[in-house]
């Protein structure tokens, strides 16, 4: 008589019991870290393992498969320093594979309470089961690569600005007052050569003033370099979507290279409004019962493009007659800070409109 078997048939390999998972889908909870990966995962319910093992993404195949033959795999793990090479590993090998912002991901107060990896990657695997879970954006890999270059870019300003406050502190904290005619935040040459001079004067003191302007140089001149291979690419496989971009009042072509390279396709939006929600635009409110607040301009944001929108917001009403108008409107309510961000929010309507139809925007039309 023949043995009667469960749904899923099992085979005998190496004095080990296999089961033959054809058909069924196993949910893949990841943790990813550096040296280690821990790797949870739940078919129909039911916990199937969760162990650790070396960060190796063709070892993680090659277990999953042969653990689990003919088996459907879901996988997911957040989003780390180790950005989207883990996912499109996985997708290359026929699997399934989201990330998940981390914040997005529920937790209970006991898994706050008793946090590990493996809690998390269980966690993970679970809320992938039930459905609960919304994949982030993997842009392409092309773009990711040349997104590098407007990030460097924003990191270098970052430096040159730190570097700058760094010698002035030490001027102050050395008695050494900044001539009115150099007080300004852009430097020029004949202040760095004042700086120079009082480095010739005392000569304790002059070596470090010396080596911080060098630094300070040799960071403008990466900048130089930097903004040079952006132009190359502006000027290149960007040129007809940067040039419908700085049509918009406000939008020039740093800004415009930021969104593009940012975003991506514009069409990867439903609408507006998710466009919104990933720029920050938006306010964020807590409400219950009979209760609600308004909380103000939402935290979770695109830190670079959301000061870029506000910075060109400020730009466009002195440049566009409409915008100017509706900014004199709003500050008859409210807060001119708080103007500013429903201008750069209708900038950034414009500008997605300009990408969408192809038609440069028309400065003073209402839209």
């Amino acid at each position: 008589m023949k043995q009667q078997t469960s749904a899923t048939s099992e085979t005998l390999i190496k004095d080990r019991m296999i089961i033959d998972f054809t058909g069924k889908t196993i949910y893949v909870g990841i943790d990813v870290h550096q040296k280690d990966y821990q790797v949870a995962k739940v078919y129909d319910g039911i916990y199937l393992g969760n162990h650790r093992m070396a960060a190796n993404d063709d070892l993680l195949i090659n277990h999953l498969h042969s653990r689990y033959p003919g088996a459907e795999f879901k996988c997911v793990y957040e989003s780390c320093a180790w950005g989207f090479n883990l996912q499109r590993k996985l997708t290359a090998a026929g699997m399934q594979c989201m990330v998940v912002h981390a914040a997005d991901v529920s937790t209970s107060d006991k898994e706050r309470k008793r946090k590990t990896d493996k809690v998390d990657a269980l966690k993970l695997a679970r809320n992938l089961a039930a459905g609960e879970l919304k994949a982030i954006h993997v842009p392409d890999e092309t773009i990711q690569k040349e997104r590098n270059l407007i990030r460097y870019r924003a990191k270098l300003v970052g430096d040159i600005n730190r570097s700058k406050n760094r010698l002035k502190s030490l001027l102050k904290y050395q008695g050494i007052g900044i001539p009115a005619q150099y007080a300004k935040n852009n430097w020029s040459r004949n202040f760095l050569v004042w700086v120079e001079e009082q480095a010739t004067k005392d000569k304790l003191l002059g070596d470090t003033l010396l080596l911080m302007l060098e630094q300070m140089k040799l960071l403008r001149q990466l900048l130089l370099k930097t903004e040079k291979k952006l132009r190359e690419l502006r000027n290149g496989k960007y040129e007809s979507k940067v040039k419908l971009a700085t049509s918009v009042p406000g939008i020039g072509p740093t800004t415009a290279m930021l969104f593009l390279l940012e975003v991506g396709n514009v069409r990867r939006f439903k609408g507006f409004d998710a466009l919104n929600d990933f720029v920050g635009l938006c306010p964020d409110t807590n409400s219950s019962g009979e209760t609600a607040r308004d909380c103000g301009i939402t935290a979770r944001r695109h830190k670079q493009l959301r000061s870029a929108f506000i910075e060109a917001a400020w730009q466009a009403i002195r440049i566009d007659p409409v915008l100017m108008n509706s900014y004199q409107e709003l500050t008859k309510r409210m807060r001119g800070t708080h103007a500013i961000i429903r201008i750069a929010r209708k900038l950034l309507r414009r500008l997605r409109a300009v990408l969408l139809t192809g038609v440069e925007y028309q400065i003073g039309v209402v839209a």
